[in-house]
């Protein structure tokens, strides 16, 4: 089985996290672009964030959806950093939280 999702950012998908892992909320893996010009303006966006300060003040970071080729759930998360490809991400469960994601985070 194949451990890859689909990330959109702004109703565009920009590319891939693949081989990754979880941690309760939290999932590192793979960053594979599409090699747009969305897909490179995420990049520009995200390899500034630094994950401490995102995970304290979560409007510092940028929200994604994550989706499976193979099922129509679709997962909310924050992005917390990039790091030599490897991008770090805190998924979002809880209807009040996802509301606020929603609300505050571009």
């Amino acid at each position: 089985m194949e451990n890859n999702l689909d990330i959109f950012w702004n109703f565009e998908k920009v590319g891939r996290i693949e081989n990754y892992s979880t941690d309760m909320w939290y999932m590192e893996g793979t960053w594979h672009s599409y090699k747009s010009t969305k897909s490179m303006d995420f990049e520009k966006l995200i390899i500034s964030f630094d994950a401490n300060q995102v995970m304290q003040d979560p409007k510092k970071g940028t929200r994604v959806i994550l989706k499976s080729e193979n099922s129509e759930v679709e997962t909310q998360a924050l992005i917390l950093s990039m790091t030599d490809s490897m991008i770090s991400l805190r998924r979002v469960f809880e209807d009040e939280a996802v509301k606020w994601l929603l609300k505050n985070v571009k």
